[in-house]
């Protein structure tokens, strides 16, 4: 699995990535034109083990001016030399399918192509009620509690968990963070006897994916 110094650099690796595929894409500016961009996901916790990077924007609302400011920044991100697909996804009214659980939403799905090469998959979610998006409130209650620690135990669940076929569906990022930060496990051995004996219901409060 690699020593502690080996997960750390691993991480600090994709980490200085995410900051060259957002600065290529000058990100920042464009999700401004919307609203308050916030960085959520294993980039903003310093957990990455994937090329994926997560950000929310909260808006003032999501009404045709939003739509609009969304679809031209889906076309100007479409027409970077780096970028294969931008799919938009509405989220909002009756095609909210879990209204209870999540708020309205728009999102961007974002393929990128990094020099190194490294393909990158950004989410981009933008939401008019940020005090009920999931990935928001990881970063209030899941960062302060996050230590070297707790940090290593995570990457290296998420670096045996994210090969396999489950990843995604039954085992999630958030039920790692639940397990570790929760549950007191710190190694795969720990995490699959949480996993058969200690864990929830395996539906939890992830980002609409």
């Amino acid at each position: 699995m690699g020593t502690d110094d080996d997960l750390f650099r691993r991480q600090r690796l994709l980490q200085g990535e995410a900051e060259a595929v957002l600065d290529d894409l000058d990100l920042a500016a464009g999700l401004e034109t919307v609203g308050d961009p916030i960085r959520t996901g294993s980039s903003a916790l310093g957990v990455m083990v994937k090329p994926d990077i997560d950000v929310t924007t909260a808006c003032a609302r999501l009404d045709l001016a939003a739509f609009d400011a969304v679809a031209h920044l889906a076309t100007r991100l479409a027409r970077h030399a780096r970028v294969r697909q931008v799919t938009f996804r509405n989220d909002t009214g009756v095609w909210n399918a879990e209204p209870d659980k999540y708020p309205d939403g728009l999102y961007l799905s974002v393929s990128y192509r990094s020099p190194r090469p490294r393909d990158w998959s950004l989410d981009l979610w933008f939401v008019d009620e940020p005090d009920r998006q999931p990935d928001l409130a990881h970063l209030r209650t899941l960062l302060p509690r996050l230590t070297d620690e707790t940090r290593e135990a995570i990457l290296r669940i998420k670096e045996g968990w994210t090969p396999r076929p489950e990843y995604g569906r039954e085992v999630n990022g958030t039920l790692i963070y639940e397990a570790v930060l929760d549950g007191g496990v710190r190694t795969l051995p720990d995490f699959a006897e949480w996993l058969a004996q200690d864990a929830p219901a395996l539906k939890t409060d992830t980002a609409r994916a």
